[in-house]
């Protein structure tokens, strides 16, 4: 007979003994073995819990009572490390299967910070207080697939109005884990690509000809939290190769926009691995409205690409000081690396006659980037937008011609050397 399935309970039981028992018994009824876990720090747990709050502050390193006298802050951290390390412990050991945590804003806090250390596709959920538009939960969720689900009323005993909604996130962590399909690796190599809603035709030319080659394509959404959970991937050996084609976020985490990602470019310095570059959205600034904008950008060329997000135009500084900082990290790369480069414009909106069409942007941009990259990192220029069919299918032979060994520069000879800027659309 299989081992049974487990999922651990985590809840701070001096204030939510009762519902996180109410969880677990509707977990167990269901054939699937609970962990109950105290994450809690003062008062007394209400329910007797498998993995009492002592133990989890030592897997931190401290004793409950320091912990006790740490600020309010602080504790919260020390004891999510403590919970984090814990299921660590026990998916390490095979003990853990998904992970179920309740609570209101501390106690999200400490349950989601461990589930962030549980890799992605291991079932999380987090019922939740503050699991509403109100909140943003960039911190609560990070790069891992983290499903948060709105307790709407608080946390605090079951009646009618709240058991059902109980009721539905016990069944819902049951029915991923026990509808979860072994763990198996894929025959083929997985390709990383970056994409935009602005430079989706582009990425989807480039991953219908690799899915055509035998690839797996695992596109990331370049919004901040994707960018940044690819860079980890590509730390963890994950990919094969890599067309980073939507580098929006490196501008973004520069001018303060919506979707910033602090270490983009900066996995390539820590694994060989191929790597074409592009710049797709790098002209553009996300910013929630026009209003929400730096008051410099706010009498700026914007298009307002839905009711959350506006986008404002890049100036030629600010371009030219993203070109600095993408050559400091490029130049740090290990593998074989190009960049290409769209002449007729870097997004949807940015190309001739388009709204955000900026081509001294774009020249500042380049020169700047020609300038700092070291010579075995060649800039291949394309009279091309970036969303056009040349361009899309001349990404794509850069990165087979990596693929098949060749250099970098064997790869640029093949291109023009130089693109006059004269007879682009001003």
């Amino acid at each position: 007979m299989s081992n049974p399935k487990i999922i651990a309970v985590l809840a701070t039981l001096d204030t939510k003994g009762a519902e996180a028992k109410f969880i677990r018994d509707r977990i167990a009824a269901q054939g699937i073995h609970p962990i109950l876990i105290d994450s809690g720090i003062l008062g007394s747990p209400m329910t007797s819990p498998d993995v009492s709050r002592e133990q989890v502050a030592q897997a931190a390193g401290v004793t409950l009572s320091a912990l006790r006298r740490l600020s309010k802050s602080e504790a919260i951290a020390k004891q999510g490390e403590g919970l984090r390390r814990t299921l660590q412990g026990l998916f390490t050991d095979g003990r853990l299967d998904g992970v179920i945590g309740i609570g209101g804003g501390q106690g999200t806090a400490i349950c989601t910070q461990a589930m962030q250390a549980l890799p992605v596709g291991v079932p999380k959920l987090m019922l939740s207080t503050i699991a509403s538009g109100r909140f943003r939960f960039g911190p609560y969720i990070g790069t891992k697939d983290i499903c948060m689900m709105f307790s709407v009323t608080d946390i605090a005993g079951i009646h009618a109005i709240n058991r059902p909604i109980f009721e539905n996130a016990a069944n819902a962590v049951v029915g991923m884990v026990a509808h979860r399909m072994p763990n198996s690796s894929s025959m083929k190599e997985t390709i990383a690509m970056s994409m935009l809603g602005v430079t989706t035709p582009c990425i989807t030319q480039i991953k219908t000809g690799l899915e055509e080659d035998g690839y797996e394509v695992a596109v990331f959404h370049a919004s901040g939290p994707g960018g940044a959970a690819m860079e980890e991937m590509i730390l963890a050996g994950r990919f094969v190769g890599i067309l980073d084609m939507s580098t929006h976020e490196l501008i973004n985490d520069l001018y303060g926009g919506l979707a910033a990602a602090p270490h983009r470019l900066d996995a390539l310095a820590h694994r060989e691995i191929p790597a074409v570059i592009s710049v797709g959205g790098i002209d553009i600034i996300a910013f929630e409205s026009l209003e929400k904008a730096h008051s410099s950008h706010r009498s700026r060329p914007h298009v307002a690409h839905n009711a959350q997000i506006t986008h404002v135009s890049a100036s030629p500084d600010e371009m030219q000081a993203t070109a600095e900082v993408m050559a400091q990290r490029l130049n740090k790369a290990l593998g074989p690396t190009i960049v290409i480069v769209p002449m007729k414009g870097f997004s949807e909106l940015n190309r001739p006659g388009g709204p955000l069409w900026a081509p001294e942007s774009i020249h500042a941009f380049v020169d700047k980037l020609q300038n700092d990259l070291h010579a075995e990192i060649p800039v291949i220029l394309m009279d091309a937008h970036i969303n056009d069919f040349e361009f899309a299918a001349a990404s794509a032979s850069c990165f087979s011609q990596l693929m098949q060994g060749l250099s970098p520069q064997e790869i640029a000879t093949h291109f023009p050397q130089e693109i006059s800027y004269e007879h682009l659309p001003s």
